[in-house]
């Protein structure tokens, strides 16, 4: 089966959209992935920072733990390993230095002075730690009054300063490794302040779950989205594309020998279908000065021979009435007979020329078919020799047509048959009417014609291998002829599918 090009268009544009659309999701699945890791990255260095500043939360390790999985958005506990060293104090007594914190799941072994640490090149750290916003105040409960007991702000005594009330940030340099451990890829920041080293690790597991289950959601309703704007958008690539080429395919459609002279317009198309169409233009306007060229040929040709031929039947058939001799009768005889024959062709060309250039002139009138095919039943009757007749002809047959036309070609289709039927065949004339017109039907039975014969069957001057010799009359212009004269009346005229040993034309009106 094939597939129109416009299909395959469409299927081409969408899987070229699909998988540029593929290819958009997954490059940016990994760029949210990344930015998703620099922004963990973010917090586990400023969470390590407050951890070094800090050690002494690490008293109540499972408040640490989960202060630290809110922050970092983790869902259990095995999902983070933290650990703090303290720096020794060369001038620290004996019992007195900060002492080293860890998650249970720290595993002893883990060692990761082997990891390619890289300096932290992400947003600046904040200068203030857990500094929290002042509160503002509440609209419905307005600002109570200056009391009198009470002394100006001013003459207050200020309160002793708090020493160590906001411990400030600790200096340091932080630094961001990738390990592997547990089976699960882990993403870890490591803060060195003068205090010591805090080391804190992420599963990157909780990471892809989270932008996986977002891109799920997210997909839902973005696929179903992009396929069907992927199909709009591939049908309508299509369709505009196929614009240009179906005017084209109208235009060549339509081509006639009638409709030679039509152009296509050039005018706001593109610049590669106006070379197409300028290159049909200028192989229509080839065709049509050689179609007229051949169609003067014929008519000329036809017109010239016409009247030498009328003057030399005339001559013959004067010699023949003087001529006394058998012999010279015979003689002019067949002379008269191959100029009538001449004068036959001549006729039928002049004919076919016309109808090539859109001029055969009709003079129609009502005519009864019925009638017609009648008297031409009975004249057939007449001029067989044993073939079996058969007629079939509804009454009331009536159309409007030039009758000297449709009679020459009911003649041709029916000497045909009486002329290439077998000696011992069959004809058969049968007519009726149609919702829009009438139908005659003429076959006989013959001797096998090929597919080959068949196709060339309304070819002019076409007789066939079995026709070549003179045994059988003919030119090889009738069904031409015939066939250009029922187009002249709006109809046609066909060869019906039927046995190799048969032929079935079919003549609509």
């Amino acid at each position: 089966m094939r597939v129109s090009f416009r299909v395959r268009l469409f299927v081409v544009a969408s899987v070229i959209v699909g998988v540029a659309l593929g290819a958009v999701l997954v490059v940016g699945w990994h760029r949210v992935l990344a930015f998703e890791v620099e922004r963990l990255d973010d917090r586990l260095c400023m969470e390590a920072r407050r951890l070094t500043s800090q050690p002494s939360l690490g008293g109540n390790m499972s408040r640490l733990q989960n202060d630290l999985m809110v922050k970092l958005r983790l869902g259990t506990a095995d999902q983070l390993m933290l650990k703090f060293e303290p720096v020794a104090r060369e001038d620290a007594r004996p019992g007195s230095g900060t002492p080293g914190v860890g998650s249970p799941n720290w595993q002893a072994d883990l060692a990761l002075d082997g990891a390619s640490w890289k300096p932290a090149t992400g947003r600046p750290l904040p200068e203030v730690l857990n500094d929290r916003p002042e509160r503002p105040l509440r609209p419905d409960r307005p600002e109570r009054p200056d009391r009198p007991d009470r002394l100006p702000t001013n003459d207050r005594p200020e309160p002793p300063a708090l020493e160590e009330a906001r411990e400030p940030p600790p200096k340091g340099d932080c630094a961001l490794a990738s390990f592997d451990a547990q089976d699960r890829q882990w993403r870890a920041a490591r803060f060195t302040a003068t205090s010591g080293i805090s080391l804190l690790a992420a599963d990157l597991a909780a990471t892809k779950s989270e932008m996986q289950a977002a891109f799920s959601q997210a997909l839902k309703i973005v696929v179903p989205l992009a396929v069907v704007l992927t199909a709009l958008g591939a049908w309508l690539i299509s369709a505009l594309t196929m614009r240009p080429v179906n005017r084209l395919r109208r235009a060549m459609t339509g081509v006639t020998q009638k409709a030679l002279g039509a152009r296509l317009p050039t005018l706001g198309e593109d610049r590669e279908f106006a070379v197409l169409i300028d290159a049909y233009n200028n192989m229509l306007e080839r065709l049509e000065a050689s179609f007229q060229q051949a169609s003067r040929f014929s008519s000329d040709a036809a017109h010239e021979l016409k009247t030498p031929l009328t003057i030399l039947q005339g001559h013959i058939e004067q010699a023949l009435q003087r001529a006394k001799q058998p012999a010279l009768q015979a003689d002019l005889t067949v002379l008269l007979d191959e100029v009538a024959r001449l004068s036959d062709i001549t006729r039928k060309l002049l004919l076919l020329s016309q109808a090539d250039a859109g001029y055969l002139a009709l003079n129609r009138v009502p005519i009864d078919l019925t009638r017609m095919l009648d008297e031409m039943a009975l004249d057939t009757t007449m001029m067989l020799s044993g073939q079996v007749f058969t007629c079939e002809i509804a009454r009331d047959l009536a159309i409007q047509a030039d009758a000297v036309l449709l009679r020459q070609l009911l003649n041709n289709l029916i000497s045909n048959a009486v002329r290439y039927c077998l000696a011992d065949g069959w004809i058969k004339l049968t007519a009726k009417a149609l919702p829009h017109g009438v139908e005659v039907v003429i076959s006989n039975a013959t001797q096998a014609i090929s597919a080959a014969d068949r196709a060339r069957f309304f070819d002019r001057f076409f007789r066939g291998d079995a026709a070549h010799n003179r045994s059988i009359e003919g030119s090889g212009l009738g069904l031409s002829l015939s066939r250009e004269i029922a187009l002249a009346h709006g109809g046609s005229l066909v060869l019906l599918d039927s046995a190799p040993t048969e032929v079935k034309l079919q003549l609509t009106l």
